[in-house]
């Protein structure tokens, strides 16, 4: 079962094109519907002894998030080939072999979120974001727009490709980082082989396309 509008092929044939996306950020499609399927999941060992007693072992320190999308519509005629950019966009990645990152339009934004404390020795910080109470890593940035130490704004700070923030100088002890702004999940394909249909002549369908996030 589908989520989200279905949008009949016609229509979506008339649409403007997104334009090139960043060569490693998943692209988005007018096609494409809502997402059908994003959940946590856990790896959780279990053990039940003779007596009925239940071991647990928790061997993920945050959880990964499974994604699904269905494309409805994904054009192919000259000029606007979506089509060939999905299919060369999953290419380079070898399917399963190399991760992308993947812009979720719905959560994808942090606000004020406290990352962590100075110690007055260690400058660099791995990001993180919070569900309520739950915090999880941040391993892909879209922007910052406000960065903190103490509730003071500082620029003098960089931003690697994985989400870890290297301050200039060590922020002192026991002050409060908190940064304001978006965030990517950086994922990987579950399939090493990409699923197309050709209802119209220059329409294709792809649907279950699955990936999951990842832990560099």
């Amino acid at each position: 079962m589908l989520l989200g509008p279905f949008f009949p092929a016609r229509w979506i044939a008339g649409l403007p094109d997104r334009g090139v996306m960043a060569d490693d950020v998943l692209p988005y499609m007018p096609g494409q519907t809502y997402l059908a399927k994003k959940s946590p999941a856990w790896s959780t060992g279990v053990q039940t002894s003779a007596s009925g007693r239940r071991r647990t072992t928790a061997y993920y320190p945050a959880p990964f998030w499974t994604f699904q999308i269905n494309y409805n519509a994904v054009r192919k005629r000259p000029g606007l080939d979506e089509w060939s950019r999905l299919v060369a966009f999953f290419n380079r990645r070898k399917g399963q072999f190399g991760d992308f990152l993947y812009f979720d339009r719905t959560d994808h934004q942090v606000t004020k979120h406290r990352f962590g404390f100075g110690d007055g020795v260690t400058r660099t910080f791995q990001l993180t974001r919070a569900i309520e109470g739950w915090v999880e890593p941040v391993y892909g940035v879209v922007n910052i727009d406000l960065m903190t130490i103490a509730g003071a704004p500082v620029t003098a700070y960089s931003v690697s490709a994985l989400g870890q923030v290297t301050f200039a100088q060590a922020p002192g002890l026991g002050q409060a980082l908190e940064w304001t702004g978006a965030f990517f999940f950086r994922c990987a394909y579950d399939s090493d082989s990409l699923d197309g249909a050709q209802p119209f002549g220059r329409i294709w369908e792809m649907k279950n396309v699955s990936f999951t996030s990842i832990k560099p």
